[in-house]
C-alpha cells in the first residue's frame, strides 16, 4: 500500500491514513506520513485536502481540544474570508494562536462551540499558558496594540514604487529588445514578490497580488506557505521542504544517495534558474487535471509576456525576453529563499533530535535563524524575509512593524533561558549547502548554543531605548 493510501473507518466513514509502514521523524504527529505528501503534482489545494483527512474532524474546525462551526462567520471574519473557507475540516490551533494576537478574540468562540474533540491532535506542539509562545504573545500585544500590525506608509511606498519600476523595466527590455535590462528586470521583480510576501499573510489586499507577477500564485502560497510552511516548519508537514524533493533533499535522511548528498549542492542552481519556469508549466497541468483551483491572478504572467512580445512587436523576441526575466527572476529570489533562515546543520529539520516539550514558539526558534546584516534595514528586511524568527512567531504583522517587538522577544528569551543569537549570512550560505549534504541527523537537543549571542547593534540600542522609556515612566 503506498504512503499516502487511506483506508475507510467502518465507525465513521472517514478516511483514516495510513503509513506504509514508515514513522513520522518528528515525535508527536499522530499521523506518521501527511497524506498525499509524495504524489507527482503537489500543490496546495492537495496539501490542504490531505490535511483535512488527516486532521479527520468533518466539515467543522478544530483549535485544541474544542470543534467549532464557523460557517456562519465566513462572511464577517476580519480576516477574510478565504482562511475560513480554505480550512474548513482541519485542526487551525496553529493558525489561530499565530494569527491572533488580540485576546478578546478567543473571548467569541464559545459562540461557535460545538462539541469536544475525541481524538488526539495530529500535531505536537503546545500552547500552555505560562509557556514561552503564550508568554511572549502577552507582551507583544501590549506593543502591537498601540502601533497596529497594518504596513507603514514607507512600507507602502517602497512596495508600490518596486512595482512601478519592475514594470518600467518590462516595457524598457521590450522596446528596446535589451536582454541587460530583462535580467535587471528579473532583479527586480525579485524584491517585488519578496516584499509583496509580507501582504498574503493578511487578509485580502491588492498588493498580495504583486506577488502573481512572478510565476508563482499568491492563492497557493497562502495555503503552502502561510499554513504550512509557517505552521509545521521544517518538519514532513512543511509543503516547502516536500516540494524541493525530489531535486533537493534538506531532511537529513540516512538513505539519502550519492546524487542528493554530492551532485545536488551543485546543481540547486540550475534548479532555482527554471524554477519559475517549470511552476507556470507544473501549475497549468495541475489547473488542467484538477489537482489545483484556477485563480485569475494566474493570468498576470501570461499577460506580462503578451505586452513584452506588443512591445518588441516580435513573438521570438517578446518571448525570449520575458523567459530572460523570469529566469533571472526566479535565480534570485529562489537562491535568497533556500538561504535566507532555515537550512543550515544548527536548525532543525525532521529526523533531528526534537524538544520533549514542544512549545509551538520554541519550536520556530529551532527552525528558524536571522541574519546580523539585513536586520535594521526595512529594504533588505523586505526582499530577503529578514527578521524571519518574529516573522515566524506573528506572521499577520507587518515587516515595518515586527522591529518593535524584538525588547519583548529578547526579554522572554532571556526569562525562559534562550540565547538567542543571529547568524551571518555567510554562514546560512554554507550552512545550506552542508545541510543539502547530510544524511545524518543531529542528535543533539535543539535551541541556540551556549557561546555569547550575536545581536544587531540597532537591536541593542532599541532594547537601551526601551529601557530608559520604562525608567522615565517608573
Amino acid at each position: 500500500m503506498p504512503p499516502h493510501e487511506t483506508l475507510v473507518s467502518q465507525e465513521k466513514g472517514s478516511r483514516i491514513p495510513t503509513s506504509g509502514g514508515k514513522k513520522n521523524p518528528t515525535p508527536g504527529f499522530r499521523v506518521d506520513v501527511p497524506t498525499d505528501r509524495d504524489v507527482t503534482v503537489k500543490t496546495g489545494d492537495v496539501w490542504i485536502n490531505g490535511k483535512k483527512i488527516d486532521d479527520n474532524i468533518g466539515n467543522l474546525w478544530r483549535i485544541h481540544d474544542k470543534l467549532y462551526d464557523f460557517s456562519s462567520f465566513i462572511d464577517k471574519h476580519p480576516g477574510g474570508q478565504f482562511w475560513l473557507e480554505t480550512t474548513k475540516g482541519t485542526d487551525i490551533t496553529e493558525a489561530f494562536e499565530a494569527h491572533h494576537l488580540n485576546p478578546s478574540v478567543e473571548k467569541l468562540l464559545p459562540k461557535f462551540f460545538v462539541k469536544d474533540a475525541t481524538t488526539k491532535r495530529n500535531s505536537p506542539y503546545t500552547f500552555h499558558e505560562n509557556g514561552f509562545y503564550k508568554t511572549l504573545k502577552r507582551r507583544a500585544w501590549t506593543v502591537i496594540a498601540k502601533v497596529g500590525s497594518g504596513p507603514t506608509l514607507q512600507m507602502k511606498l517602497l512596495m508600490d514604487g518596486l512595482v512601478a519600476l519592475f514594470l518600467s523595466l518590462l516595457v524598457t527590455s521590450a522596446f528596446y529588445h535589451s536582454y541587460l535590462v530583462a535580467m535587471l528586470d528579473g532583479l527586480i521583480l525579485w524584491m517585488v514578490i519578496a516584499a509583496s510576501h509580507n501582504f498574503f499573510h493578511k487578509r485580502d489586499n491588492f498588493r498580495m497580488y504583486y506577488w502573481d507577477l512572478s510565476a508563482l500564485s499568491s492563492g497557493e502560497w497562502r495555503i503552502t506557505h502561510g499554513l504550512s510552511h509557517h505552521l509545521f516548519t521544517n518538519t514532513v508537514y512543511d509543503f516547502e521542504i516536500s516540494s524541493l524533493e525530489p531535486f533537493l533533499h534538506f531532511l537529513p535522511e540516512s538513505h539519502k544517495g550519492f546524487f542528493h548528498k554530492y551532485v545536488s549542492p551543485i546543481t540547486c542552481h540550475l534548479y532555482v534558474m527554471f524554477a519559475f519556469p517549470l511552476e507556470l508549466v507544473k501549475r497549468t497541468v495541475a489547473i488542467f487535471i484538477g489537482s489545483t483551483k484556477f485563480r485569475w491572478p494566474n493570468l498576470l504572467p501570461f499577460f506580462e509576456c503578451l505586452l513584452m512580445i506588443a512591445f518588441a512587436g516580435s513573438v521570438k523576441s517578446g518571448f525570449a525576453l520575458f523567459l530572460t526575466m523570469m529566469v533571472s527572476a526566479s535565480s534570485s529570489f529562489m537562491m535568497v529563499g533556500i538561504i535566507a533562515a532555515h537550512h543550515h546543520p544548527d536548525i532543525y529539520h525532521a529526523h533531528d533530535t526534537f524538544r520533549s516539550a514542544p512549545d509551538w514558539g520554541l519550536c520556530q526558534l529551532d527552525a528558524v535563524r536571522d541574519r546580523v546584516e539585513v536586520t535594521g534595514s526595512l529594504f533588505l528586511v523586505a526582499i530577503s524575509f529578514g527578521d524571519h524568527t518574529l516573522h515566524h512567531l506573528f506572521p499577520t504583522v507587518d515587516h515595518s512593524k515586527l522591529p518593535l517587538l524584538y525588547p519583548v522577544f529578547l526579554e522572554t528569551c532571556k526569562e525562559f533561558n534562550i540565547n538567542f543569537t543571529f547568524m551571518t549570512q555567510k554562514e546560512l550560505m554554507f550552512g545550506m549547502y552542508t545541510q543539502l549534504a547530510s544524511s545524518k541527523s543531529n542528535t543533539k537537543p535543539p535551541g541556540y548554543t551556549g557561546k555569547e549571542g550575536i545581536v544587531p547593534k540597532v537591536i541593542k540600542d532599541m532594547i537601551e531605548n526601551d529601557k530608559k522609556k520604562r525608567n522615565t515612566k517608573d
